[in-house]
């Protein structure tokens, strides 16, 4: 049981899932703990780290006491920011991977323009860096001075529509863009409440997302790239292409197309996602791999039947256009180093 002082109303949770990360870790804690926000709750999951990051996390608690480490069995992402938002004690909660870099300054500017605005959920940007030059790019973007602020409203329906890069640039929309990865936001932490993320499955991010944010009221995205996602070769989205992982995939945006759908919302970037079923049919090695995909090629089926001959029009053109830009990153942001 805790038994530390009792948070404060400003107080924030960043849940940092970890899961053999000893040679990244202590740079990943270390931009956190140097927030220019003080009011600090870091919660370290450690899910079951075979490498010696459990005994990583304790000393680095050891040292902080706003750091506090929950060790548990292999669960997986969604079960380690499970256990994050179960012990979280803040008023607001972010997330950061265990490899990744946050400015000095997230914190403080995403909580100031979240309550700014009275919104639910704030968002900055970030940069795609090689993990060989991050403390590199951390450091010489330290002070960038402050960029714009939108405010609006149907979160479900931005997140959805705006994520074609070419798109959203001709139509100067940028800030309205966000995806379901939870870092790089500031959420309130009664957004949570009766949600959580599904144990053991990849995509977990993307299989709360409408539910998340159809919960919001506002949004505050301001144009300051304040998250470092750092490149690296052996992440699990550069490595991980089983069927189980597209399986996986296609449930996730399957689930956020029927939600988007029953919202009378345009399920395009979920259209987008479903493309994964090819993936997976490419990715069948045993006859239980041939079952899932059978079963989710009739969902597949079933959804898009959903959509009248205009809005499967419109979805077709955005995934075209996606998957041009998909193409140009895979062969350049994707493969730093």
């Amino acid at each position: 049981m805790f038994t530390d002082p009792l948070p404060s109303e400003r107080t924030v949770s960043v849940i940092v899932p970890v899961y053999n990360a000893v040679t990244h870790l202590g740079a990943c804690v270390a931009s956190i703990l140097s927030q220019t926000h003080v009011d600090l709750d870091v919660i370290l999951v450690d899910d079951g780290s075979t490498d010696g990051s459990g005994a990583l996390c304790d000393d680095i608690a050891s040292r902080d006491s706003r750091v506090r480490v929950v060790h548990q069995q292999n669960g997986g992402i969604g079960a380690a920011q499970n256990a994050g938002l179960d012990a979280a004690r803040g008023a607001f909660i972010t997330f950061c991977d265990n490899d990744d870099l946050m400015s000095p300054h997230l914190i403080e500017r995403l909580l100031t323009i979240l309550l700014d605005a009275d919104a639910d959920m704030s968002c900055c940007r970030w940069w795609n860096v090689g993990a060989s030059a991050a403390l590199e790019s951390l450091e010489e973007h330290r002070n960038d001075s402050p960029g714009d602020v939108l405010v609006f409203d149907d979160a479900a329906r931005s997140y959805q529509t705006v994520f074609s890069v070419a798109l959203r640039r001709l139509r100067k929309d940028e800030l309205r863009y966000f995806s379901e990865a939870n870092w790089g936001k500031l959420y309130r932490s009664a957004l949570f409440d009766g949600l959580r993320f599904p144990d053991g499955r990849y995509a977990q991010d993307v299989a709360v997302a409408m539910d998340l944010y159809v919960r919001m009221r506002r949004v505050a995205s301001c144009g300051d790239r304040l998250y470092f996602w750092l490149q690296r070769g052996d992440s699990v989205s550069h490595s991980l292409r089983s069927a189980a992982y597209y399986h996986d995939i296609v449930r996730a945006h399957a689930r956020s197309f029927d939600a988007a759908l029953s919202r009378g919302i345009l399920p395009a970037r979920a259209y987008y996602g479903l493309t994964a079923l090819r993936l997976e049919r490419h990715s069948v090695r045993s006859p239980s791999d041939a079952e899932l995909y059978k079963s989710d090629k009739a969902l597949v089926r079933s959804l898009l039947s959903r959509l009248t001959v205009s809005q499967r029009a419109r979805c077709a053109m955005l995934r075209l256009i996606r998957r041009a830009e998909v193409f140009v990153y895979d062969r350049t942001v994707h493969r730093r180093r």
